[in-house]
């Protein structure tokens, strides 16, 4: 079970399926028939243009795996929380201290958890938009990766009181 729990986790994390959002700057806009052709006889008549080098005009393309970062976080966070409330209901305990009030209030749990992941994949954006792509995914590898070691000790001890 926790071999296809993590080949699944990891499979999810890695895959490349998913479309970019497009930035404002290059998200189509629809105007009316007349307004484009004369925007483009505008454009084609204009002689000298200045390429606009602002930094939202240069699009910077995430990698695949930074979504696919933010839904694996968002699974693995989803499965502690499951995995947690249901060794709880069968008489487990929880074993992080700072959780432990938490878990009490299954819905206070469960936003808390959302939180955790909405801040990570907020820091990762942040620091992406900052030019630090390295540090936006080493952010969320590393809190997969500490998130997948939860999740398989979660297995792990959800497989025992079962």
């Amino acid at each position: 079970m926790r071999r296809i729990l993590a080949i699944s986790l990891l499979s999810v994390m890695l895959s490349a399926t998913f479309a970019h959002a497009a930035d404002e700057s290059t998200a189509p806009i629809l105007i009316p028939a007349a307004a484009a052709a004369t925007t483009a006889i505008a454009a084609k008549t204009e002689v000298a243009a200045t390429p606009n080098l602002s930094p939202r005009a240069i699009a910077y393309r995430r990698p695949s795996a930074l979504p696919s970062l933010y839904v694996g976080s968002a699974l693995l966070q989803g499965y502690d929380a499951y995995s947690t409330l249901t060794v709880l209901k069968n008489g487990g305990a929880e074993a992080n201290p700072m959780m432990q009030g938490l878990t009490q209030n299954p819905a206070a749990f469960i936003a808390v958890k959302a939180g955790i992941t909405a801040a990570s994949i907020m820091a990762a954006e942040k620091m992406w938009k900052d030019h630090n792509r390295v540090g936006a995914v080493l952010t969320m590898v590393v809190s997969n990766a500490l998130m997948g070691f939860v999740a398989a000790n979660n297995s792990h001890v959800l497989s025992q009181v079962r």
